[in-house]
């Protein structure tokens, strides 16, 4: 079949302008004509239109087009189908393909075979606002039941503790004026008044919580720094619960780690006020799980300190996703809080309670939840509590966690950042206060364990401004691993891969790559910088050794071959440079060759010639994308004979 296609030489070029992809196919999907913008769509040399635009199809849509393609093909009804490119600018494409009619294709030259026109879209920036527009909905709709649950918990924990109260407090007027002054049970209204001040306890603490979610999330809270002693502070928040451990029959400790008297930590500039508030939280957790447990119940408050920021966290405490957005929240660096040196206050709570199931752990720090439904309905509270937490310690310049299994107890831990100072008898700091409220309701719960001869059975709480010193795994730096730690290591390994999974369905539909165990050593002076990328690396599938200058990157490199090394290029002691001429020096007399990739954030091209003379095989500039990384590595590895078979 032929056509005269010289009479359209002018459509031709009206067609070549059109923002759209146009192809005109014969009755056997032949192209027999295209416009420019086809081709830079579907760049395929061969006429057969089936084998060009399906190559060009992404995998991942691969067989849900080809389907369609061909019930069309079969059928010759019309089509109109939206899938994403395989090249590796991936962009989204809306496909159209219909029969033109008897009318139409006869006046291009058609005799009866029937003439097709195909149109090709790029609809990307569509599709973006789409997911856009789609992400807002969620989060809109997710808002909505989170302030409905919110609402419903509040009611519930508010309401609750009222009906109580007034039922109570009839009682209390039934035994005073409906009974003769002999027959007034004590024990009764004793027990009346313990419920009240337990209910107004509960309030009170519900109460704080919203408050201070809501200034946290208006960014409305400020703190207050004070010059403070926290080891014996921080002992005041604790004496609240002596009538409640008691009862429960909980045995109570409260120690300070060697740590603490290694870094000298005496008085320090602090918001103590708010990290009693994290401390409370945790432990009035801990006694209402310990409470029940059917074996030894258990809990012990410890604490330690660091010079330097905790990588992880040294009591073997897992953090879950926060990263550098819980950096950027440190409001300690104001001229109030001095520019003395930065410590850390290290703060443990182990409890032999019922545990926490690996689902749960997923959901703990999240706003408005609790750990799982049942919790709630069982043992009360608002779900607010330690993510309010979370962000207070975030505030304070530190970082919450938690290592637990089920049924094997909990230890949660904080730390908070400080700032060394001196005192003076003049200086106007303030202790820790009791509230008179919760002063009352102290008395009150004492009274109550008096009347029951609790006090008589139960041995008091330690609760000493100056806790004995011990080395304690809680608090000491590096601690071995225990089974819980390394549970809710992988646990949190999940969240954190179900975030970086949802990052990168929502901005991207490339295929990314991944690691295969390969051996990295991540070489960075910056502790928060060599976190991250270390967690994000580990995340993918690598694995990682950590080095903190370059003379250690040497010394490991004798020590253990690796497949790659990601070289900082400033570091102190010994810099990138440095590191990877001595590196290169070793191979020389010993044979081999580990890849380098240099990582810098100088861009000049001489300061990059300098480290492609020191040996470095590539470069990737800061600030650089986790897959712009993953990239360069993958592109540095030796090819293994697996990856081979497998192409």
């Amino acid at each position: 079949m032929t056509f005269n296609f010289r009479k359209n030489v002018s459509a031709q070029q009206l067609a070549d302008i059109l923002p759209n992809g146009v192809a005109i196919l014969d009755h056997r999907y032949q192209l027999i004509s295209v416009n420019r913008r086809f081709r830079d769509l579907i760049p395929c040399p061969t006429t057969n239109f089936s084998e060009c635009w399906l190559n060009s199809v992404h995998k991942d849509d691969y067989e849900r087009v080809a389907n369609g393609y061909r019930e069309t093909a079969d059928s010759k009804q019309g089509l109109r189908i939206e899938y994403h490119t395989r090249d590796p600018d991936s962009m989204w494409c809306v496909m159209t393909l219909d029969q033109l009619g008897k009318q139409e294709a006869k006046s291009l030259g058609d005799g009866d075979g029937g003439l097709f026109i195909c149109t090709i879209a790029d609809i990307t920036p569509e599709k973006k606002a789409e997911l856009v527009q789609r992400q807002a909905a969620e989060q809109a709709k997710e808002r909505k039941k989170q302030q409905e649950r919110f609402i419903d918990m509040i009611s519930h924990e508010i309401r609750n503790p009222l009906s109580a109260i007034l039922h109570c407090t009839e009682d209390i007027q039934e035994a005073i004026y409906n009974k003769k002054p002999e027959q007034i049970s004590i024990l009764s209204i004793t027990e009346a008044v313990e419920t009240i001040s337990l209910c107004i306890t509960h309030q009170k603490k519900i109460v704080n919580d919203v408050l201070t979610f809501s200034k946290l999330d208006a960014s409305m809270l400020s703190l207050s720094p004070k010059k403070v002693q926290p080891k014996r502070h921080l002992t005041t928040p604790l004496t609240i619960f002596r009538p409640d451990l008691r009862k429960q029959r909980i045995q109570f400790e409260y120690k300070a780690d060697v740590s603490y008297h290694s870094c000298d930590i005496d008085w320090v500039m602090a918001d103590l006020d708010r990290m009693s508030q994290v401390l409370i939280n945790i432990l009035s957790n801990a006694i209402k799980f310990t409470a029940k447990s059917e074996s030894d119940r258990f809990i012990r408050v410890s604490m330690g300190a660091s010079i330097e920021r905790p990588s992880s966290y040294p009591p073997n405490i897992v953090f879950f996703e926060s990263g550098e957005s819980a950096l950027r929240k440190d409001a300690t660096n104001t001229a109030e809080w001095g520019e003395s040196e930065v410590a850390y206050i290290m703060v443990a709570v182990k409890d032999s309670g019922i545990g926490i199931t690996d689902r749960a752990q997923k959901r703990l720090f999240e706003r408005f939840n609790q750990a799982t439904p049942k919790t709630e309905s069982i043992y009360g509270g608002s779900g607010l509590g330690l993510n309010v937490c979370r962000k207070l310690c975030h505030l304070h310049g530190g970082e919450i966690g938690v290592s637990s299994q089920e049924g094997q107890g909990s230890t949660f831990g904080f730390f908070f950042k400080v700032r060394r100072t001196n005192h003076t008898s003049s200086d106007g700091h303030g202790d820790l206060n009791i509230s008179g409220m919760d002063r009352l309701c102290l008395d009150i719960q004492t009274l109550g364990n008096e009347m029951r001869g609790i006090n008589r059975t139960t041995k008091e709480p330690e609760i000493s401004p100056s806790p004995p010193e011990e080395e304690l795994w809680e608090s000491k730096p590096g601690a071995p691993s225990d089974q819980s730690t390394k549970r809710t290591h992988s646990i949190a390994r999940e969240v954190s891969d179900d975030h970086m999974k949802r990052i990168e369905q929502s901005s991207t539909h490339h295929e990314k790559q991944t690691g295969n165990g390969q051996r990295l050593l991540l070489v960075e002076d910056n502790i928060i910088n060599r976190r991250i990328i270390s967690r994000k690396l580990d995340a993918l599938g690598y694995d990682i050794s950590e080095a903190s200058n370059g003379k250690e990157a040497v010394d490991a490199q004798q020590k253990g071959q690796f497949d790659c090394i990601l070289m900082d290029q400033q570091m102190p002691i010994m810099d990138g440079n440095r590191a990877t001429k001595e590196i290169r020096n070793i191979e020389e007399k010993k044979g081999g060759h580990v890849p380098i990739l240099g990582v810098t954030a100088n861009v000049r091209e001489a300061q990059r010639d300098e480290m492609i003379s020191a040996g470095m095989d590539d470069i990737i500039h800061k600030p650089y994308g986790t897959q712009e990384l993953v990239e360069k590595i993958n592109k540095m590895l030796p090819k293994t004979g697996n990856d081979e078979a497998g192409r």
